[in-house]
């Protein structure tokens, strides 16, 4: 078999079981950074294929990744920049409603929310054990619901929404669905094309093994219109790559969403490291990265049963994703057992009282083993 942790920073004697926290560059990534790093030391070297040849070649394998055309795909800074694509570009008017929940990530929780000043109708739908399930949603939808705004995989409890189910719910009454993908992209397969999303924004930095940030936006073709652009990013105009013709009273906005792409698109640094990372990603496959993590995360809920914890809905049947999270008995009892996790050098993250367990292909049995032990009720 490969192994996949050589090609990776040794982080002994700690166990990094964190990938939905910060995922690690592989060793190909962290090479690259320091070849872009060298464009900025001795930046006659630098070629105008970093401001418009990168983003590009960056843009078809976020594509490629999830999906989806070139066309519908925006660089970001941020999973946020993504999901203001919709909230600052769509024409909220007072009366509109959107639909949330509670354990969305901030990202995709305050944008919204801050809509309240403009008299648009914000609706939380608290989970039940980590889960927004089907009929939570439909109780709240109205003829007046614009957006159904929802995590992909949960930050905090791992659970995989049906996206099928919720993107028919609100496509019944006009709406669009605007995901955050920035806990799935990378780990768990994928095909935009073939389901009912509007918006999917993601992080880069997680399961893409990007820098922080980096980040992209899918815009599904049909709903681009829709969208204002209130600030224009000048790669976002026909013709910008041509400094001896550029536009000076009239311009033509490109037609796609490369519209909606951040300013400085062409950052080389960050983006070198992100086309290293997805190239990397590409050669493994994401079939193998989920493969591989749902098997050691199997060995890891059986154990963590068998010691009695609890484990959260990310463990249903058919919503597992890469993620697994587990409480003791109480919140105080949760909390000093990541502190013991922790002083053991074991990295694990705690997250709304859940113990959350993220690992990647560096991981193995052992460090599976090693979390067991240390969490065996004494």
């Amino acid at each position: 078999m490969r192994n996949y942790r050589q090609e990776f920073s040794d982080f002994s004697p700690l166990v990094y079981l964190d990938c939905a926290y910060q995922g690690a560059f592989p060793k190909v990534t962290t090479e690259r950074v320091h070849q872009a790093i060298e464009l900025k030391s001795l930046p006659y070297l630098l070629k105008e294929d970093a401001y418009f040849g990168l983003p590009d070649r960056v843009r078809a394998r976020i594509a490629a990744l999830v999906g989806a055309d070139a066309g519908e795909i925006t660089i970001t800074t941020s999973a946020t920049q993504g999901i203001g694509i919709v909230a600052a570009g769509l024409n909220f008017v007072p009366g509109d409603e959107v639909v949330i929940s509670s354990s969305n990530f901030p990202s995709n929780l305050f944008t919204w929310l801050h809509l309240r000043r403009k008299g648009v109708g914000v609706k939380v739908i608290t989970p039940i054990d980590g889960a927004v399930t089907v009929d939570q949603v439909a109780s709240q939808l109205t003829a007046r619901t614009r957006v159904l705004a929802l995590e992909w995989v949960s930050y905090f409890s791992g659970f995989r929404m049906d996206i099928a189910a919720m993107g028919s719910l609100i496509h019944e009454r006009g709406g669009i669905l605007v995901l955050d993908g920035s806990q799935g992209v990378g780990a768990n397969e994928l095909n935009l094309r073939a389901l009912p999303v509007d918006v999917m924004a993601c992080a880069g930095y997680k399961w893409m093994l990007g820098p922080y940030g980096t980040g992209f936006a899918f815009v599904a073709r049909k709903v681009q219109s829709r969208f204002d652009v209130p600030v224009v990013n000048w790669h976002s105009v026909e013709g910008a790559a041509n400094f001896a013709s550029l536009p000076k009273n009239d311009l033509k906005l490109v037609p796609d969403a490369r519209v909606f792409d951040a300013g400085e698109t062409g950052n080389f640094i960050n983006l070198c490291a992100l086309e290293a990372s997805l190239d990397y990603l590409s050669g493994v496959t994401v079939g193998a990265v989920n493969d591989h993590c749902r098997r050691i995360l199997k060995r890891a809920e059986e154990g963590l049963r068998s010691h009695g914890y609890t484990l959260s809905a990310g463990t249903w049947p058919g919503h597992e994703s890469t993620i697994l999270c587990f409480r003791a008995a109480t919140p105080e009892v949760t909390a000093e057992l990541h502190k013991k996790l922790t002083a053991n050098h074991i990295s694990v993250s705690l997250r709304h009282g859940l113990i959350r367990i993220s690992p990647y292909l560096y991981n193995d049995e052992a460090d599976i083993d090693r979390l067991l032990e240390c969490v065996r009720p004494a």
